[in-house]
């Protein structure tokens, strides 16, 4: 009996040899025995090893990858902003600082641009187009690892963070605030949320509503 070729959890496997295009290679995906209750597969290989295997659509996976590495993105420039604040506000002299914002971690030139190919021509309908191609395997690659990069730099982004406001929290008291900035005060009338004041935006609303909490 000829055993089916193992094609590796989770992964797309891609032919190394030079002369085969991606996509070209036939992979055998059908195991000797297998559970149908989920997309996970378990079987043998060639070599009589127990595996398991997942197979997905190569367009969905992609799909997929593409939007964690959004919200990974989108999470990364928040941490961003409020560090960038936080050393804005520390360098400011009212609170002891000296005027100049410490350096910020770089964020840009961490995804890799794709190589696109753009052909204009007539297609299969006889209408005039403009078509940008790019590798499918090269694509996938820039994803998986602009994943790690976004990762990697969050962590780093969100450690400065917090020690930037564990520094910030201290100077405030020192220089007469409330450690914590300070929410927007607001009422509910008539079915509206009415606000009475709002959030502090930055320290000029901060020395101001210290004031005024003075005056009361």
């Amino acid at each position: 009996m000829h055993l089916p070729l193992l094609l590796i959890a989770g992964t797309l496997t891609v032919a190394s040899c030079a002369s085969k295009k991606f996509g070209d290679e036939k992979l055998q995906t059908k195991l000797e025995t297998s559970d149908k209750k989920t997309s996970e597969k378990i079987g043998f290989d060639k070599d009589r090893n127990l595996i398991l295997q997942d197979k997905t659509n190569a367009s969905d996976e992609l799909m997929t990858l593409s939007h964690v590495n959004e919200e990974l993105q989108a999470k990364l420039q928040n941490e961003f902003q409020q560090l960038k604040r936080c050393r804005v506000e520390l360098a400011d002299v009212r609170l002891g600082g000296t005027g100049e914002m410490a350096p910020m971690p770089d964020v840009d030139g961490i995804k890799t641009d794709p190589t696109l190919k753009e052909s204009v021509g007539i297609d299969e309908s006889g209408e005039l187009v403009f078509v940008r191609q790019e590798s499918f395997e090269d694509r996938l690659k820039a994803e998986k690892q602009f994943e790690k990069s976004v990762r990697r730099l969050t962590k780093v982004i969100s450690s400065n963070r917090e020690q930037c406001e564990l520094r910030m929290r201290k100077a405030r008291v020192e220089h007469g605030l409330p450690a914590e900035r300070t929410p927007a005060v607001t009422r509910y009338e008539g079915g509206q949320v009415i606000i009475l004041q709002p959030a502090e935006r930055n320290l000029d609303d901060a020395f101001q509503f210290a004031n005024q909490a003075k005056q009361k």
